[in-house]
């Protein structure tokens, strides 16, 4: 089956429940949307966002769910509520990617500014952030909270520690923008894809 006209100018960002009921979307124009997988219509549609959607990550209670777009804007929603319960503000640029910590509080985004930052739900201002060498545009936490991967236009994937954000090593191997990270279940391997037409797997060690 499928969807037809879902967002106009395009979807841009998709994320699926973990109790696989719905499925909730970003598109180019900044609305959030959310759909019902049986029935296949939306039940919910945000818009606070003023440009495209590019990513998006549900809280384990698929009750919350955070957002980043190119405004430069991380938003938290109450999707029950269907309200926006936190904003935090990118210092310049779009926000590429995010990640949601396990105690659902904490967050780290990359993004045009070239920085690996960290923020806390709670409080407006970055927690602390570092500073990267080209734009990354993807980003993956490792499943039991304690790594991180990015992977951007230089084309190299980097390892980091999640506490003290500190840098354990980089791989060389995509020929283009790296595009998205995913760690596999027993976080001991990572999978990329890249504009390279790539799917590159890489062994975890720390």
């Amino acid at each position: 089956w499928s969807m037809s006209d879902v967002h106009r100018g395009g979807v841009t960002a998709l994320e699926v429940s973990h109790n696989q009921r719905f499925i909730m979307t970003g598109g180019e124009g900044g609305h959030v949307r959310i759909w019902d997988i049986k029935t296949r219509e939306m039940v919910s549609h945000m818009k606070e966002h003023s440009a495209a959607v590019t990513c998006i990550s549900i809280f384990d209670d698929d009750a919350h769910a955070v957002t980043g777009s190119k405004d430069r804007l991380i938003l938290c929603w109450d999707l029950r509520m269907e309200k926006r319960v936190a904003s935090l503000r990118q210092r310049m640029g779009g926000v590429n990617d995010l990640a949601l910590f396990l105690d659902q509080m904490q967050v780290v985004s990359v993004g045009q500014e070239r920085r690996l930052t960290f923020w806390d739900l709670r409080d407006t201002e970055p927690a602390h952030a570092l500073q990267l060498s080209a734009e990354a545009t993807a980003l993956a936490l490792s499943r039991n909270g304690q790594l991180l991967a990015t992977g951007g236009k230089d084309q190299m994937l980097r390892l980091w520690y999640f506490e003290g954000g500190r840098f354990i090593q980089d791989g060389m191997g995509h020929s283009g923008t790296i595009n998205r990270i995913v760690f596999s279940p027993d976080d001991r391997q990572m999978v990329s894809v890249g504009e390279d037409g790539c799917i590159l797997i890489w062994n975890v060690y720390t």
